[in-house]
């Protein structure tokens, strides 16, 4: 919420002698985030919007207050983005939740056909789960998926390590840089990052970020991006500069040593793909497990507003579906079904729409005789393909299903 501009003019003349006022939206807004992240911070802020709108305020304590609410801007990004990351993890666990009920009650026992009204009554009404008796037990092939035990990489100790695959991470040496003060300063470094590989020449990041600029304004505003990016990225001591300027190009200094998740995905992929030519099927299944660990979200997840990377995010999404198919595909033929479901179940989290993976759970539920599951997999792979694509399953799945069932 802002302060209108003529009842600000007002204000300072002294023709308008009574404050201004938070708006309930915004002042209950404010009291939310107080309870949610028990930050004293949405207090000030309240007290600061009021501040404005008051006539007896001195110009230079408004424009102090001006200051503060642009610093404590950057704060309410951070936690916005904090926010963001937790409501997309409490989807992920709804969804797997609904998942299992769903199963839950198709199973063909006595016991749960009796119960099937309480349990969706329960579901429906989001309470706690009666505590189950010693006859009850899950079906393991729906167990949760722990986001934790699966992107849980160790990173090594280096000068500056940075974490791509979903939303960006960086430390240095050791210390976790808390926020941008630029977002302009964090799309150059996204841009070097990705193109570690290869100096970039100045030209390229001043029409990236600054398109409509003249040639002096966009020079001007990227100097005062890469400044702010050095600032950000300082800690290292010695003198040392993380970005370097060489021959007109800007890259990341050789010198120091790097660690990236996305270099160290890709890496991974290939080591996998040499180890399946050769025939090592367990160096396969390290190397992919790697990559998966890896792989923490689409590329750069909490960056609404960048569009260049978008083909880049697109192949490594595609790169990390190939890699838990192959795996999951490697587990089943092993016949080690538990690890082949597991596999197949974060595949679909990342392409709902995967007919392939949709027919290899099949398969591990038909090699258990859970034929429920059979069917329950075929109408998850029905409504997806629905709902995504507007098709309907291929000849291939469908024959799959009657087969199996």
């Amino acid at each position: 919420m802002r302060t209108d501009g003529g009842e600000w003019a007002a204000a300072q003349r002294g023709e308008n002698e009574a404050p201004a006022r938070v708006g309930p939206a915004l002042s209950g807004a404010l009291a939310e985030l107080r309870r949610l992240t028990r930050d004293p911070l949405f207090d000030e802020v309240e007290d600061a919007l009021v501040s404005l709108g008051d006539a007896s305020i001195e110009p230079e304590s408004g424009l102090d207050t001006v200051r503060r609410l642009r610093q404590w801007s950057a704060e309410h990004q951070r936690v916005a983005t904090e926010l963001e990351a937790a409501a997309r993890c409490c989807r992920l666990v709804e969804r797997e939740i609904s998942q299992q009920v769903d199963a839950l009650l198709e199973q063909p026992s006595a016991r749960t056909r009796r119960r099937t009204g309480q349990f969706r009554e329960i579901f429906r009404r989001g309470r706690a789960d009666p505590q189950p008796g010693p006859e009850r037990r899950e079906p393991a092939e729906l167990t949760l998926v722990s986001a934790a035990s699966v992107n849980d990489y160790p990173v090594p100790e280096v000068d500056i390590a940075a974490s791509a695959l979903g939303p960006l991470e960086v430390s240095v040496a050791g210390r976790r840089v808390p926020r941008w003060t630029s977002l302009k300063a964090r799309a150059v470094f996204q841009y070097l990052l990705v193109h570690q590989d290869r100096p970039i020449r100045r030209d390229v990041l001043m029409a990236l970020q600054w398109p409509d600029h003249s040639h002096h304004s966009a020079r001007n505003n990227l100097n005062v991006a890469l400044h702010s990016l050095r600032n950000t990225l300082d800690g290292l001591g010695r003198g040392a500069q993380p970005i370097v300027y060489r021959d007109g190009c800007y890259l990341l200094n050789p010198d120091l040593t790097w660690w990236v998740d996305r270099t160290e995905f890709l890496s991974a992929v290939d080591e996998a793909r040499r180890a399946r030519r050769a025939g090592r099927l367990e160096q396969v299944i390290g190397a992919y497990r790697k990559a998966v660990q890896l792989y923490r979200g689409p590329l750069f997840e909490d960056d609404g507003a960048g569009e260049w990377y978008l083909p880049e995010q697109r192949r490594l999404r595609d790169l990390y579906g190939q890699a838990l198919e192959e795996v999951a595909q490697i587990h089943f033929e092993c016949g080690e079904l538990s690890e082949a479901q597991h596999f197949g179940q974060l595949a679909i989290g990342n392409d709902p729409c995967s007919e392939a993976i949709h027919r290899l759970l099949m398969r591990c539920y038909a090699s258990q005789h859970q034929q429920q599951l059979v069917s329950r997999q075929y109408r998850v792979c029905t409504a997806a393909l629905h709902d995504e694509l507007g098709v309907s399953p291929s000849d291939q799945t469908t024959q799959l299903f009657r087969a199996l069932t």
